[in-house]
């Protein structure tokens, strides 16, 4: 069970992900549901920013980025599944209004509530760009190859499609230059 605040209800509203929690306005007298954003698709940028970089990638053959795309995208869907769990919990530390006043939900404490507003804070106004930058360096650095150790083929001999690609990558030439 994600919320323990009772009365809680998770909702879906066109492509966001909202928390409607019921909280007690004193001016009005009344009970009424708080909505809490969780997560906003349209503040998320990091999936076509990766793919515009990836795409854009001087030297990568088409399968290299379709294999680059791929792994980018589940690492960026692992980013928003975590950054949805931190938002969660982080409005779960929020204090409810009640009848009575301002009441902390079970379990809150001060420095738990300091260090998930700091990572939801990190993952609202850093992460959306700064995951996607870090995932494509990450990809960068995985297939990066030493521009030395690729040696052109001698000018007498040419590459049959079973041998290794002259690019240096180990892989046989129709299953990398050549494709």
């Amino acid at each position: 069970m994600l919320e323990r605040a009772p009365g809680t209800r998770y909702v879906v509203d066109g492509g966001r992900l909202l928390a409607e929690r019921p909280t007690w306005f004193a001016k009005e007298k009344r009970t009424a549901p708080l909505v809490w954003p969780i997560w906003v698709p349209t503040a998320n940028y990091g999936v076509p920013l990766l793919a515009a970089l990836v795409v854009a990638t001087p030297g990568w053959s088409w399968r290299r980025r379709g294999r680059a795309l791929a792994v980018g995208l589940a690492l960026i869907t692992l980013t928003q599944i975590a950054f949805v769990l931190v938002t969660i919990v982080a409005t779960q530390q929020s204090p409810v209004m009640t009848r009575s006043g301002l009441v902390a939900v079970p379990g809150f404490s001060p420095t738990k509530q300091s260090i998930l507003y700091a990572l939801y804070y990190f993952f609202d106004l850093t992460g959306r760009g700064f995951f996607a930058l870090l995932i494509y360096l990450g990809l960068i650095a995985v297939s990066w190859r030493d521009p030395d150790s690729a040696l052109p083929p001698s000018p007498g001999r040419t590459v049959g499609r079973n041998d290794p690609c002259p690019c240096g990558s180990g892989v046989k030439y129709k299953h990398c230059c050549l494709a």
